[in-house]
């Protein structure tokens, strides 16, 4: 699939509003084989400024059984020693070796890389689902560390949401890998491509 900035009309805003400067091309493609789907998304910067930007696919695990909130089911392994920003408590730490689960309550997570580690490798447990999930990214042919938010909306936000039902919170968990922090811009005429592989284990 491609998409260029002219056909987005309605989604812009800010600097990339209608009458920018800035333009670029989006493909995004798709390969499966087997057991194993690679995703791919490349941006190109068709204009002559450069611009900041992140990538963040949104993978949604559907977890078997309804057993999103069971720990020892559902998890995400691999991101040991990561620096953690909580968004719904506002906590910074840093992981020790325990997988993440989701909370009894919202979960809404950013983990990024520590000093060395570049790509991505996690374990996705989705009750009798289980998957493994690696991601790379690079920019301008330089490669950039990739980062993993872990999302669920749990019963009070799922009930706000026109798009998800009240009780699906207990059927999936979000694992999203991208590149979210030391990001340099893209420069004009340059490209950024990030992949995530998920293989089904």
């Amino acid at each position: 699939m491609e998409l260029a900035l002219k056909d987005a009309i309605h989604a812009r805003g800010g600097k990339w509003d209608l009458g920018t400067t800035l333009d670029c091309k989006c493909i995004f493609s798709v390969k499966i084989d087997g057991k194993t789907m690679t995703n791919t998304l490349t941006v190109e910067n068709t204009g002559n400024e450069a611009f900041d930007f992140q990538v963040l696919l949104h993978m949604y695990y559907l977890v078997t059984d309804g057993k999103a909130l069971d720990g020892a089911l559902c998890n995400v392994n691999g991101l040991e020693g990561y620096s953690v920003s909580d968004k719904v408590s506002g906590e910074e730490y840093i992981l020790g070796s325990e997988p993440v689960t989701i909370p009894d309550g919202i979960i809404d997570r950013v983990y990024t890389a520590p000093d060395g580690k570049i790509d991505l490798d996690v374990t996705v447990s989705a009750g009798r689902n289980i998957v493994s999930l690696k991601a790379n990214g690079h920019v301008d042919g330089e490669q950039v560390p990739v980062s993993c938010v872990v999302w669920n909306p749990h019963a009070e936000n799922a009930k706000k949401m026109g798009d998800f039902g009240d009780d699906q919170y207990i059927d999936m968990i979000c694992v999203e890998p991208g590149m979210l922090s030391n990001v340099p811009m893209l420069k004009g005429g340059k490209k950024t491509s990030f992949t995530q592989v998920m293989t089904c284990l």
